[in-house]
């Protein structure tokens, strides 16, 4: 394929995009006062239909582009507008777009699961019967104590395999929810899921010296709630 520059031929297009094959570019009749792009596309054309018209859309558009950011006025050069462009143009780029969007979200996916296991193996969590045991509740139905303290905020659970998972850093020497764990889930409010409450905990916060808040909750708790108070204020912590 040929890009040919030619600003001498005032009365025709300021540049000419064609396709041309081994032997043709051999006898192409070139000029010495002008630039020429070669681009070798192999045998693709023969393989997909409409290619050629396809990859002049796209190269008229790209040096129009190029074009018009120098600022160069192009006598004779036509702009296409988005109805002129093929509709094997139009699908070629949408799928581009729709392969980019699903890239971007799959990687997201991926740094989500990764902090997610580092939340989960960077502390302790226990089930509610392992929750009750420790805190020697007496109810038949060992869900019944950690049930009551997530209903009334005092403490929250993650859903893993259909069951709560308790966090052990919430919890005093006697197995009962920490005051300031209570403040801080009722500061953050519907704005933070329990994933997004464990991962706040488990994250190391400058407005905490960059310590995690689940480590200095016994020994910081007015700092922790600080902390929450800065980031539900605005306030950015890392």
């Amino acid at each position: 394929m040929t890009v040919k520059a030619n600003a001498a031929r005032r009365d025709e297009a300021f540049f000419n995009i064609k396709t041309v094959n081994g032997d043709e570019l051999h006898t192409l009749n070139t000029r010495a006062d002008s630039e020429y792009l070669v681009i070798d596309l192999g045998a693709i054309s023969h393989r997909h239909s409409g290619f050629e018209e396809t990859i002049k859309v796209a190269m008229n558009a790209a040096v129009n582009a190029v074009i018009a950011s120098m600022g160069v006025t192009t006598p004779g050069v036509r702009t296409r507008k988005a109805a002129d462009v093929p509709k094997s143009v139009k699908s070629t780029g949408e799928a581009a777009r729709t392969a980019a969007r699903q890239e971007r979200a799959d990687r997201n996916a991926l740094r989500r699961e990764q902090l997610n296991a580092r939340i989960l193996a960077d502390s302790e969590w226990l089930s509610a019967k392992e929750l009750s045991e420790k805190a020697q509740f007496n109810n038949t139905n060992p869900s019944a104590g950690p049930n009551r303290w997530k209903s009334a905020g005092r403490i929250f659970a993650l859903q893993l395999n259909g069951k709560d998972q308790y966090p052990g850093y919430a919890l005093d020497e006697g197995y009962r929810p920490i005051p300031v764990v209570k403040q801080v889930i009722s500061l953050f409010g519907e704005k933070k899921t329990p994933w997004g409450l464990a991962i706040w905990f488990g994250t190391a916060n400058s407005w905490l010296n960059g310590k995690k808040p689940k480590d200095v909750l016994k020994t910081m708790p007015k700092q922790v709630l600080q902390a929450a108070q800065a980031e539900v204020d605005g306030g950015v912590h890392g």
